[in-house]
């Protein structure tokens, strides 16, 4: 023990003896007057001279418990105002962790080594659609009856160091989340896993939005390159076409002549079609015709193989107003939803496309005669990351990025489909309207 720790109890031992010294000092004073007074005989201040030392013994012990106690008491009372300190301390201290834990933009969530939920955050809790804690892992994060195969948490337990995981979706909440594991020990002699799931569902759609805009100004520069080497041969050969006279050939040869000026005509429109579409178009919201952009994107989907073996009906109400949004969001739309209807028919059918005003709002329908989708696949189909085609083939972001796009234009999107008998999509924007206080262009909602 150090000097200094050692000071209190010498201070308390000198304190005792100096209470004890004063204490015996004053009991034989009283004492020595009262033999001096009363004492009569050798026997009475015999006596008297024990009850001196009896009753000093005792006022002395008395008075040096009282100070022992008192002592005592002060030093439990500062022990336990010392404890409720530290004790709120802690409870400060650990409700800070918690609040910050709970307001960390990542999930996160551990796991013992029976994959038994030991914490885990709101974040985590609002991700997965509940409460965790005390719950199996693989049913609380992904609704399943045994461990993932490729459960990141295994490999941790087995020693591997940090497990990690690809992109996965919740099947609860439709978030994409990239998993990451990491093993730790409390001390208590058991292991534990900490998961951190990081939410990337809007990083992901972004990256599609992105990719698409990628897409069409590459597919824009590759058509004018086209335009270019094509467009000049095509008119020499229509320049030469047109310096014969056509009225000089013999039978057979004035139907070849035809049929050579014919298609290089509609060589000319095919591109002149690709390119119109693959323009750079306006990036901010503008009036946008929705019979346009869809026929746009007809003309295209038209050189398609698969739409040889599928009949398409149009049906456009020219009465239909137009809408306020980005005209390219709506081009992505319009892409999305009939790359799905040709992709739903490998073996061909019926591609019925409607266009009209209803109330305020001008709705779009699109019908296939495809495979059709069962109930689970319609109630997850618009979730991120879910797609029903084979991998590398689609990212199952398009009609996600597509019920987006269409909310943000204050829009919405309904799926109507069963198995076998196709899928029908209805697509509802505001229409256009010019305010009648300034004659400003604008829109039922915020486009974007």
């Amino acid at each position: 023990m150090s000097p200094q720790q050692s000071t209190p109890w010498v201070e308390d031992a000198v304190r005792l003896a100096a209470v004890a010294g004063v204490s015996v000092l004053m009991t034989f004073l009283v004492w020595e007057f009262i033999e001096t007074q009363f004492a009569a005989s050798d026997e009475s201040a015999h006596q008297m001279h024990y009850a001196r030392g009896i009753s000093s013994s005792l006022i002395t012990a008395a008075l040096i418990g009282r100070s022992v106690y008192g002592r005592s008491r002060r030093r439990a009372s500062a022990l336990e105002d010392a404890v409720e300190r530290h004790t709120q301390e802690l409870r400060d201290a650990q409700r800070m962790l918690q609040l910050i834990v709970d307001a960390t933009p990542a999930a996160l969530v551990v796991l013992d080594k029976r994959f038994n939920v030991v914490q885990a955050n709101r974040t985590a809790e609002d991700v997965h659609g509940g409460v965790l804690r005390g719950r199996l892992c693989y049913e609380a994060l992904a609704a399943r009856d045994d461990v993932c195969a490729s459960c990141p948490a295994v490999e941790s337990f087995a020693g591997q160091g940090v497990g990690r995981i690809g992109q996965r979706r919740d099947p609860r909440t439709g978030e994409v989340l990239e998993v990451e594991c990491h093993p730790l020990s409390l001390g208590d002699g058991d292991d534990y896993v900490l998961l951190v799931e990081h939410i990337v569902t809007e990083q992901k759609k972004l990256e599609a939005r992105l990719l698409h805009q990628e897409k069409m100004a590459a597919f824009g520069l590759l058509a004018a390159e086209v335009a270019h080497d094509m467009g000049n041969p095509l008119s020499s050969i229509d320049a030469q076409l047109q310096l014969l006279d056509r009225e000089n050939l013999a039978g057979e040869t004035t139907e070849v002549f035809d049929t050579i000026h014919h298609e290089v005509r509609r060589l000319h429109r095919i591109l002149h079609e690709i390119v119109n579409f693959a323009r750079r178009r306006r990036d901010e919201a503008c009036l946008v015709s929705v019979q346009a952009v869809v026929e746009d994107a007809v003309r295209l989907l038209r050189h398609d193989r698969r739409m040889q073996s599928i009949s398409l009906v149009n049906s456009f109400d020219d009465d239909t107003p137009a809408v306020f949004m980005i005209e390219d969001h709506l081009v992505q739309v319009a892409l999305n939803l009939l790359i799905n209807a040709v992709d739903a028919m490998p073996d061909g059918g019926t591609l019925r496309i409607e266009i009209q005003p209803a109330g305020n709002v001008v709705a779009l329908r699109i019908h296939d005669t495809g495979i059709g989708m069962d109930r689970s696949t319609l109630k997850q189909c618009i979730e991120p990351l879910f797609t029903t085609k084979e991998e590398g083939k689609g990212t199952g972001l398009g009609l996600s990025i597509t019920k987006d796009i269409i909310e943000a234009a204050g829009g919405s999107l309904e799926l109507h489909s069963s198995l076998g008998h196709g899928t029908t999509i209805i697509v509802s924007i505001p229409a256009a309207r010019l305010s009648e206080a300034d004659g400003v262009v604008a829109g039922n909602a915020s486009p974007e």
